[in-house]
């Protein structure tokens, strides 16, 4: 049995992570209908693409190459465009969940009838330790915490937690190179009547050590100005008030010299370590 959902990967020059993204979704105690990877102009398409093809047919897997890199917003639009189920998840191409993040995060949308979810995110996955907590046991039940338009003016939140009715969905904003997933959730959120809540438990991760240990996010004065920039675009547009404009520039002036500080301080430890 697979459940009503598409999965949306965008994938740039991600070869050495794509099957592992892939295993993560094919492992799911309830797979989805369908997957689309969306390869950006990668230089490693050609490998990307055997690797897609090298999975059965129990999931309806398409790979989309295109030939000039446009971002991961045209490529997750472009995913989005092409997907046929009636809800959308979003996993990126260095990103994996856990085993029971459909089951878990498809049975809230349908049985509470909602609009957009999201949950929690591990930015290491490779310090999970043989005694840690059994993210993927069904025996617990649900926390849950509401999810409003203030969300994510708090929190750093990953598109690899969320669903999305598709009926509900908006296009990325392809304008942005950074903060366009921030941009998409307060425009959801921001709909009247939207549906939403946050499951409060761990359902996906990453394989970085620290943020700034790769990519995009390795750039933190990058995603500072974007943050900042989407949050002005949202008040252009009257998708945010002047309440939560002040309120999102304040909550990101202030932490980003954390940040800052956070990774200088691990980057010195990690140091230290690699000098003994």
């Amino acid at each position: 049995m697979n459940c009503d959902v598409s999965v949306i990967m965008p994938a740039y020059n991600s070869s050495d992570t794509l099957e592992r993204a892939l295993d993560s979704i094919y492992g799911q105690s309830l797979p989805p209908r369908e997957i689309i990877v969306v390869d950006d102009g990668s230089d490693d398409w050609e490998k990307s693409r055997r690797i897609a093809a090298s999975y059965p047919e129990a999931i309806a897997l398409r790979f989309i190459h295109t030939h000039k890199n446009q971002g991961v917003s045209s490529a997750r639009n472009m995913g989005i465009s092409l997907a046929q189920c009636r809800y959308l998840a979003f996993l990126d191409s260095d990103d994996a969940w856990y085993r029971n993040k459909l089951a878990i995060q498809y049975g809230l949308m349908t049985t509470g009838n909602l609009d957009f979810s999201m949950h929690q995110y591990r930015d290491d996955m490779n310090c999970l330790r043989c005694d840690d907590e059994d993210v993927d046991s069904h025996d617990r039940s649900l926390c849950l915490s509401s999810l409003t338009s203030w969300t994510p003016l708090l929190r750093n939140d990953n598109t690899s937690c969320v669903m999305v009715l598709k009926q509900k969905m908006v296009s990325y904003d392809t304008s942005l190179r950074r903060g366009e997933d921030f941009t998409l959730y307060m425009e959801l959120l921001s709909r009247r009547g939207c549906r939403a809540a946050y499951i409060k438990r761990v359902l996906a991760g990453a394989f970085k050590r620290t943020l700034g240990a790769s990519g995009l996010s390795g750039d933190v004065k990058a995603m500072h100005c974007g943050r900042m920039d989407a949050l002005k675009k949202l008040l252009d547009r009257n998708k945010i008030g002047l309440a939560q404009y002040s309120f999102g520039i304040g909550t990101e002036t202030l932490k980003y010299p954390l940040r800052v500080l956070r990774i200088s301080l691990r980057r010195a430890a990690a140091s230290r370590e690699g000098s003994r």
